[in-house]
């Protein structure tokens, strides 16, 4: 995940989240909030992806942080090295 598109692809895409996913926090954060089954979010590499997206790869690991806390269908994963 080199960029904030690639980062929304690749998380589309392993989700398997619906076509009118908007790829950017706010439609992630609803399609999370949505998931209704027992889902395991794994991050691999949380500092390169800070480093290549910067503040954006920050917001984006307290989503996930926040959306396993909210949502008891998600568990979530983060490794620093894959």
């Amino acid at each position: 995940m080199e960029s904030r598109e690639s980062a929304h692809e690749h998380i589309m895409r392993r989700l398997r989240l619906p076509q009118w996913y908007g790829r950017n926090l706010d439609a992630l954060h609803d399609c999370l909030g949505e998931i209704g089954r027992p889902t395991t979010i794994l991050v691999r590499n949380t500092l390169l992806l800070q480093q290549n997206l910067g503040d954006y790869g920050g917001r984006l690991l307290a989503l996930f942080k926040d959306a396993a806390s909210e949502n008891e269908n998600i568990r979530l994963v983060l490794h620093e090295r894959f």
